[in-house]
C-alpha cells in the first residue's frame, strides 16, 4: 500500500523588526564605547589655561605683598580701626598752604627752563662745596647740619634741591653788586648788635659787605623772578 508522503509546509518566519528606538540606543552606545582621542591642540588648549591660573595666582600674591608693603600709600593712619587716607591728608594740606606750594614750583619750573634756555648748569661739586660751607657756618655756631634739618623737617636731598637752584639763580642772574664803603659803615652803624666787641673792624666790614650783597642779590633776584613769571604762559587749573 503506497503511503503518500505528506509534504510539510514549512513556514519561514519573518526577521524581528529593530525599532528606531533600539537602533538609537545601539548607536548612542556605541559612540560612547568609542575612545576619545586626546590632540595635540587641546593638550596645548589645557597647557595655556594652567599657565595663565599659574600668571593670575602669581600676580595675585604679588598685589598682595605690594598692598602690604605700600599701604602707607593709601593710608596715613588707623584710629580705633577707622583708616585716614592720603587723600584726605593732601587735601587739608592744599587747603592750607596749597597755593605756596604751588607758586613754589612754579617758580622753579621757570628758574629749571631759563637755566636750561641759556645752557646753564650746576655740577655735583659746586652743591657739595655749598653744603660744606652750610655745615662751616653752623658749626661755629655749635650746631650740625642733619640735626637743624630734622628741625626744619628737611632732607639732604631737599638740601641739594635748594642750593642747586641757588646756585642757577646766581648764575643766570651774576653777582656784579657793587658796595660802597659808606653803605658798609652805615649798615655797621645801624646793626651794632649783630657784632661782637671780639670781631675786628676789619672782619666786621667783611661781615657787613656779604649781608649787604645778600641783601642786593636778593633785590635783582626778585625782580629778575617777578619779571619772568610776568612773561611766562602759565595755565592754572586749580584755584587756591
Amino acid at each position: 500500500m503506497a503511503t503518500k508522503a505528506t509534504a510539510k509546509k514549512t513556514t519561514k518566519k519573518p526577521a524581528p523588526k529593530t525599532s528606531v528606538k533600539t537602533r538609537t540606543q545601539v548607536q548612542a552606545a556605541a559612540v560612547v564605547e568609542k575612545p576619545v582621542k586626546v590632540t595635540k591642540t587641546s593638550e596645548k588648549q589645557a597647557f595655556k589655561m594652567r599657565r595663565s591660573y599659574a600668571i593670575l595666582a602669581v600676580v595675585i600674591a604679588v598685589l598682595g605683598i605690594l598692598l602690604y608693603v605700600g599701604r602707607g600709600l593709601f593710608v596715613a593712619a588707623v584710629v580705633n580701626g577707622q583708616p585716614i587716607s592720603r587723600w584726605s591728608i593732601i587735601k587739608e594740606a592744599e587747603k592750607q598752604s596749597g597755593k605756596q606750594a604751588l607758586d613754589t614750583i612754579v617758580r622753579n619750573v621757570l628758574i629749571e627752563q631759563e637755566a636750561r634756555k641759556l645752557k646753564i648748569a650746576v655740577s655735583n661739586a659746586e652743591v657739595d662745596s655749598e653744603i660744606k660751607k652750610v655745615e662751616g657756618q653752623l658749626a661755629a655756631q655749635g650746631q650740625k647740619l642733619d640735626d637743624v634739618l630734622v628741625m626744619q623737617g628737611m632732607t639732604r636731598d631737599d638740601l641739594v634741591k635748594i642750593l642747586r637752584l641757588n646756585i642757577l639763580v646766581r648764575k643766570v642772574v651774576g653777582n656784579d653788586v657793587k658796595i660802597s664803603d659808606q653803605e658798609i659803615n652805615d649798615y655797621i652803624e645801624k646793626n651794632a648788635d649783630l657784632f661782637t666787641q671780639e670781631q675786628t673792624d676789619e672782619q666786621k666790614k667783611k661781615a657787613a659787605e656779604d649781608r649787604l650783597k645778600q641783601e642786593k642779590l636778593g633785590e635783582k633776584t626778585r625782580a629778575w623772578l617777578t619779571d619772568l613769571q610776568t612773561k611766562a604762559k602759565v595755565i592754572y587749573f586749580v584755584q587756591y
